[in-house]
């Protein structure tokens, strides 16, 4: 029987097993995941680097006998949400046979993690989807986005010079997993959207695995240091190459956080300083990037927009009432959720930039609105009018729009740098 709260039952097909892994399962459960992407057999250093984060409670598997032939697993963390951080749920290794396909399989593993995420008191569930279309029927919507960024170093003078009085220097991994951490937990403060890592994590992070290098070097950990204090890190590669005009490498920045304004000129300064490079590439940047405004050449860097994190909100009331809003405002907000009917009905929401209370009331609505639009517009990356244009925000009363974009409204895009 389902937990008081949970929604509409779901069965699992007949002759398979859903229950968590157990360690011993790790390697067939890493299998038939990788198998599902299409990717190489996990070795012993990969299961060794994963085993310290994977949550073996949050894991599910379908077993067709001994054999598995769907996962799921979760993550536990804390996002950034405008004006504070809440307990999220980080929803990761999904994937289905193609031999079990069509049988009821993923809508199962996500009934039984909601329920279990709902129960848990978590107010967020995140993830990154492989294919866009399937989470939507699941309450997920699209709340952040990335960009995918390429440089030309011949063209990425600054345009000023940028005052620094920091140290620069590479690092070891015992080094960087301490230092990082600390200057992760400064910027994620004000991040919307990003997760906090802890040691552990970070250590994860810098596992320099072969499978991530395609043909690469190995990890250069750059640190940036002011008043002997950490405020900023790059994590690169390099890969080298030469044509008749001479060096035509490619660095590929896999990571830089900033804490300060200074830190972030300094080391991206730094990146394209380095020898032997004709490019620098980088992925899971921010869309609203400082750096095209250091630059002397505008168009640079050149840019393309991605999918980021999608976002549910397993909890409305808690998820609502968690974050803080640009102005003073009230909202009624009837939320549309066929697959976690406890959230289905209408909420009010009273809030402003230092605090917020959000219950049920029977008033009338303001807004309707699906449970995955709510959770694109949660964060602020998307507007109440761009959706209500798409038709997916129905405005019952004049101005409810306006008024919501103006108490959503954040002063940087939120952005998840860290993938899950």
């Amino acid at each position: 029987m389902p937990s008081p709260g949970a929604g509409p039952a779901i069965s699992a097909p007949a002759g398979l097993d859903l229950r968590p892994i157990r360690p011993e399962e790790q390697r067939a459960y890493s299998t038939l995941m990788r198998r599902t992407f299409g990717a190489s057999l996990p070795t012993d250093e990969e299961l060794a680097a994963a085993r310290e984060t994977t949550e073996f409670d949050r894991t599910l598997a379908f077993f067709d006998g001994p054999e598995i032939v769907a996962t799921a697993g979760i993550f536990s963390y804390q996002m950034t949400v405008p004006g504070g951080a809440l307990p999220c749920a980080g929803v990761t290794r999904v994937g289905v046979l193609t031999t079990h396909r069509r049988r009821g399989l993923l809508t199962a593993m996500m009934r039984r993690q909601l329920d279990d995420i709902h129960e848990r008191g978590e107010p967020l569930a995140a993830l990154y989807a492989s294919e866009t279309v399937i989470y939507g029927r699941f309450g997920y919507g699209l709340a952040t986005y990335q960009a995918a960024v390429e440089l030309e170093r011949s063209h990425a003078a600054f345009a000023a010079k940028v005052p620094s009085s920091g140290r620069l220097s590479l690092v070891d991994v015992p080094t960087a997993v301490s230092a990082f951490t600390r200057i992760w937990e400064q910027a994620r403060r004000n991040q919307p959207g990003m997760l906090g890592l802890d040691e552990r994590w970070m250590r994860y992070q810098l596992t320099d695995l072969e499978l991530h290098r395609e043909g690469a070097s190995p990890h250069y950990r750059a640190l940036y240091q002011s008043d002997g204090n950490p405020s900023g890190f790059a994590v690169y590669r390099l890969k080298l190459d030469w044509d008749a005009s001479g060096p035509n490498g490619t660095l590929r920045l896999e990571s830089l956080i900033a804490a300060t304004a200074e830190a972030y000129a300094a080391l991206w300064r730094y990146i394209l300083e380095v020898d032997l490079m004709a490019r620098v590439s980088a992925e899971m940047r921010p869309v609203d990037e400082p750096l095209r405004f250091l630059l002397a050449d505008s168009r640079q860097p050149k840019t393309r927009i991605e999918d980021g994190i999608w976002l549910r909100l397993v909890d409305v009331a808690a998820a609502l009432a968690g974050r803080r809003y640009a102005v003073e405002g009230r909202l009624v907000l009837r939320v549309r959720d066929e697959f976690c009917p406890w959230n289905a009905g209408s909420f009010e929401l009273t809030g402003g930039p230092t605090s917020a209370e959000c219950h049920r009331t029977d008033a009338s609505p303001d807004l309707e609105l699906d449970a995955a639009d709510l959770g694109a517009l949660y964060l602020g990356g998307n507007r109440f009018r761009t959706l209500q244009e798409a038709q997916r925000v129905n405005e019952v009363r004049s101005g409810s729009v306006a008024r919501a974009d103006a108490m959503f409204a954040i002063d940087r895009a939120p952005w998840c740098p860290s993938h899950f």
